[in-house]
C-alpha cells in the first residue's frame, strides 16, 4: 500500500487496524489516492505526451551520444507514427473530465442530509476554498499556472 506511513519502507498495510489513529490515516491515505494524487498524475498526461519527444514510448535506436544531431536523426531515433499517434491519443483521452464529473467537495446526490454533517460539509468546502484562493495567488507568480490541484479540477474520486 504505498505511502502508508506506517510500514517501516513506507509500504504496505497495517496487519490490524488497532488505533483510531491508524484508522484515520489509511482513510485519509485512499481519499488522498483517488481524488488528489489521481488529479496530480492524470489530467495533466496530454501536457507531457503530448509532445513525443518528451516522453517517447520507445525508441528506434539509441540516442545520439555526442552534439550535432540533427533533424534527421532524431526523426530515426523517436517512434514511427503510428507510435506517436496512439501515445498523444492515450495521453489527450486520459487528461479528459467526464461530462458527469464529481468534483471535490460537491455532493449532488444529497446523501448527506443530518445537520451536524452539513456543518461539516460546509467547513470542507470553506477550507476547498481558501486552498484555491492559495493556489491562484501563487498561480499569478508563475509562468506556467499549476492547475492540476485547484479543488474545482479534483474529482471526488477516480470513478464516478
Amino acid at each position: 500500500f504505498p505511502g502508508y506511513f506506517g510500514a517501516e519502507d513506507g509500504h504496505g498495510f497495517p496487519e490490524q487496524i488497532d488505533s483510531k489513529e491508524t484508522l484515520i490515516e489509511l482513510c485519509a491515505l485512499i481519499m488522498f489516492t483517488g481524488s488528489a494524487q489521481h488529479a496530480a498524475v492524470n489530467f495533466g498526461q496530454y501536457q507531457l505526451y503530448g509532445f513525443v519527444p518528451n516522453c517517447p514510448p520507445g525508441m528506434r535506436r539509441p540516442p545520439p551520444t555526442k552534439r550535432g544531431a540533427d533533424y534527421q536523426d532524431l526523426l530515426e531515433i523517436l517512434p514511427g507514427k503510428l507510435a506517436s499517434f496512439l501515445t498523444i491519443s492515450v495521453g489527450s483521452a486520459l487528461s479528459q473530465y467526464s461530462p458527469d464529473e464529481i468534483f471535490l467537495g460537491s455532493f449532488p446526490a444529497k446523501r448527506f442530509t443530518e445537520h451536524k454533517v452539513q456543518r461539516y460539509i460546509q467547513q470542507f468546502q470553506k477550507a476547498l476554498d481558501d486552498i484555491t484562493g492559495d493556489i491562484e495567488k501563487r498561480n499569478k507568480t508563475l509562468d506556467v499556472p499549476y492547475k492540476y490541484l485547484l479543488p474545482s479540477r479534483v474529482t471526488n474520486s477516480i470513478t464516478a
